[in-house]
């Protein structure tokens, strides 16, 4: 019996390191959080936790919580350019979703964290990872050190825990795309549907996508993939001034309904993110350093499960690790076979997405799209989509399901 106490050393205080901790916690570890950047409130933009997220935060007692904080979602609207629905994919029979600002998500989760006792210390960036006996060291760029019995590395995309173990692929791929979007003014008119405030919307042209939904009770937010074919396009794109910016994306939508259009004009808070993603690793597990949520997996938000399944890796993960008898080796060993094949699916799906909205379609493809084939994929990406919400987790047969 491995009853020994065990200590976890958690770097990266996003997501899935606050979610994770709480779960190993909860397991009767003693985990810590290390986040390389100084805590604030003001991060990244706004996502959606799809059903299967928001089942994890439930078992942490924050999914009401966020809930009021950000705007519930039922199910998905597909609309031509312009602006005519075209199809409705029912996805709430999978469960509750909730659009949210990412900001909201990680206060909830550091905030819990704190308040079970857990340590979260930011300003430590990581400089390397090294393994004393039994014990794992972790050395920061401020030249201290911490010692835990196993790491996990949950910082992200551009993981430095995943650099220090896996340097042949420390970098993460580059999908070519930058993702645009923002904030609208409160003064912004809902669209002509109603029924658009209580789903995620897709108007999809000849060529390229924008998708937009109600963030908050008073927000609307919007979002599109701009191609950007080398680091020069690329850093047009992330250096343009807002007013620039605004112009080039009413250039791109011009022609498209007044919807689109005034989403565009009335922005106040601008986001831009090249996007990158990790297809495949040889391993997610070096001795007792484990990767999980996008430090092992990241994926296009074009997927709509990248913080979703970092959550359910969380979750998993400390399941797993809870069990005294098995080895942490063989926790997260099982942990990985247990998720690659899942994980690595939505990466390849949100990648497809992403090129398949730089195809363009002539006049009698968008009229076959909107007549014929769409009723098909409605029907096809409804079924794809409530399978990924509503599959349950795979729990190890020894270990009791929670709930």
């Amino acid at each position: 019996m491995n009853d020994a106490p065990r200590r976890a050393l958690v770097i990266g205080g996003g997501i899935a390191g606050p979610a994770v901790a709480l779960f190993l916690a909860r397991a009767g570890i003693d985990p810590v959080v290390l986040e390389a950047y100084p805590r604030t409130e003001a991060v990244g933009g706004g996502f959606q936790i799809a059903p299967n997220g928001l089942r994890v935060l439930a078992e942490l007692g924050l999914a009401d919580t966020l809930l009021a904080q950000g705007h519930p979602c039922a199910d998905m609207a597909f609309r031509n350019h312009h602006g005519r629905l075209i199809g409705v994919v029912r996805t709430s029979r999978a469960g509750r979703a909730v659009n949210i600002l990412r900001a909201h998500v990680h206060q909830a989760l550091r905030d819990e964290a704190v308040r079970r006792g857990i340590e979260v210390r930011y300003d430590k960036r990581l400089a390397s990872v090294t393994e004393a006996g039994k014990e794992v060291v972790a050395s920061f760029e401020d030249g201290t050190t911490e010692v835990g019995d196993f790491l996990i590395g949950a910082d992200g995309v551009h993981s430095r825990v995943r650099a220090c173990i896996l340097p042949q692929a420390a970098a993460p791929r580059d999908t070519q795309m930058v993702s645009i979007g923002g904030f609208c003014e409160a003064d912004v008119t809902p669209p002509p549907d109603a029924a658009d405030a209580e789903r995620l919307t897709f108007m999809v042209g000849p060529r390229f996508q924008l998708g937009y939904s109600k963030m908050s009770a008073t927000r609307w937010g919007w979002w599109c993939h701009a191609h950007a074919a080398n680091a020069d396009e690329r850093e047009t794109l992330m250096a343009m001034p807002f007013h620039a910016l605004r112009d080039r994306m009413l250039e791109r939508y011009r022609g498209w309904s007044a919807q689109a259009l005034e989403l565009i004009a009335k922005t106040e808070a601008w986001l831009r993110t090249p996007i990158h993603d990790v297809p495949s690793l040889p391993t997610w597990r070096i001795s007792r350093v484990l990767l999980l949520g996008d430090a092992a997996h990241a994926m296009s938000p074009a997927a709509g499960q990248g913080a979703s399944l970092a959550l359910e890796d969380a979750m998993l993960f400390g399941r797993l690790a809870a069990d005294r008898t098995m080895p942490i080796e063989e926790a997260m060993t099982r942990f990985e076979a247990m998720r690659r094949s899942r994980a690595e699916k939505l990466v390849a799906q949100g990648f497809d997405n992403d090129r398949r909205s730089l195809k363009e379609l002539g006049p009698m493809g968008l009229w076959m799209r909107d007549r014929l084939m769409m009723p098909v994929f409605v029907s096809f990406i409804e079924r794809a989509l409530n399978e990924v919400y509503a599959a349950p987790i795979a729990w190890p047969a020894q270990l009791a399901r929670p709930g």
